[in-house]
This record gives structure tokens, C-alpha cells and sequence, in this order.
């Protein structure tokens, strides 16, 4: 028999411990990323703190679905020209304001560049396709991969490039007319972005 081999047999596994400090306390990990999750809750808010969500969520635009059919952050669009807003919100309203100015539509989801543009095929099919070849993926879901497609158009078109997994919630209306548009029997809803740097 080898050395090697007279080595190896001579092993004896029950007197050697693994260290594993290299690996994170569990605990400690938890917390970081209880943490992160709170400051991007903090990020993704809209409105200022002193808006009541009840507030923000009462449809003025007559094209929200019902308050019992919302997420516990939906908000109306017109809750934009009407309460205060943190910088997301204000970037948001500010491109709502100098996209869709030609009409005076009671919602941002009758507005005829809206309807034609924004939840035009052409334009999905196009933002999908350019997100399959970035991701190397398909979604087998098409309806799922059309409104999320869409979402990403119309965040584009109006707020311009948010940032690698920046997400920013889209008023109840919007979100109605899409799921109309490509419906499924179970939504995803909002979802903080996934990718952390």
C-alpha cells in the first residue's frame, strides 16, 4: 500500500471539526436583509409620509378597480396632481404631466397616446423581445411576459431609465388596463427588485 493510501485510510473524520467562520451568522443575515427590505420599502414610496394610503388610494379617475381589489399600496393616478409626493412620485407625475399634456382626460388611461402607444402590441412585442435578448430567457406565460413588457414601456416612455432594478409601483388604472389587455388567472402584483449590487 502507498503512503498516499496508508494516509488516507488512517483518516479519522470524527476528531476533525469544520470551520465554518467564513459563512455569515444567520441571524445576522437575516437582519441586513430585513433592513435592505425596509430601505427599499422606504425607496419605492410615492407619496410623502404624511399622505394617508386610504387617501391615495380613492379613485378620482372612475377607472381604478375597487378599493377591495387593490394591493395595500395602489394609489389613482390623479393622486399624483393632488398630494405630495417624494422624488419617485414627483418623477412620475412630472412625466405623466409632459407625455400625455395634449388631452384633459379624467384618467391617464384614456388618453389617447396611452391607448394607441403605450398599450399598443407593437410597442410590447418590441420591448419583449429586446428584454428575451438581454435575459437569454422566455416566459412561457405570454400574457405575463406582454404586461410585464408593457410596464417596462410605459416606465421608460414616461420617467426615462430608472437604473439597473429600480422598480417604481404604477397607478391602479394602469395596471387595470393592462391586466385587461393580456389577462391571466393570477397576478404577480408589485414586487421589489430582486438584483442587489
Amino acid at each position: 500500500m502507498s503512503s498516499a493510501s496508508a494516509s488516507c485510510s488512517q483518516f479519522d473524520s470524527s476528531k476533525t471539526t469544520l470551520s465554518m467562520d467564513h459563512l455569515p451568522d444567520p441571524d445576522l443575515k437575516k437582519n441586513f436583509l430585513s433592513k435592505m427590505n425596509e430601505k427599499e420599502a422606504k425607496d419605492n414610496e410615492l407619496f410623502s409620509a404624511r399622505v394617508d394610503q386610504e387617501e391615495a388610494a380613492a379613485c378620482s379617475c372612475t377607472c381604478c378597480p375597487p378599493r377591495n381589489q387593490l394591493e395595500p399600496y395602489d394609489y389613482c393616478c390623479m393622486s399624483l396632481f393632488s398630494l405630495p409626493l417624494k422624488r419617485k412620485g414627483q418623477l412620475l407625475r412630472d412625466g405623466l404631466k409632459t407625455k400625455l399634456k395634449e388631452e384633459d382626460c379624467p384618467c391617464i388611461t384614456l388618453n389617447t397616446l396611452f391607448t394607441s402607444f403605450l398599450l399598443s402590441d407593437t410597442a410590447t412585442e418590441a420591448a419583449l423581445a429586446l428584454h428575451n435578448y438581454q435575459c437569454g430567457s422566455v416566459d412561457e406565460d405570454e400574457n405575463r411576459a406582454k404586461r410585464h413588457a408593457c410596464y417596462r414601456v410605459i416606465v421608460a416612455y414616461l420617467m426615462g431609465p430608472l437604473g439597473r432594478g429600480i422598480r417604481i409601483r404604477l397607478p391602479a388604472c394602469v395596471i387595470k388596463a393592462v391586466r385587461a389587455k393580456w389577462p391571466s388567472t393570477t397576478y404577480t402584483g408589485f414586487k421589489p427588485s430582486e438584483i442587489v449590487d
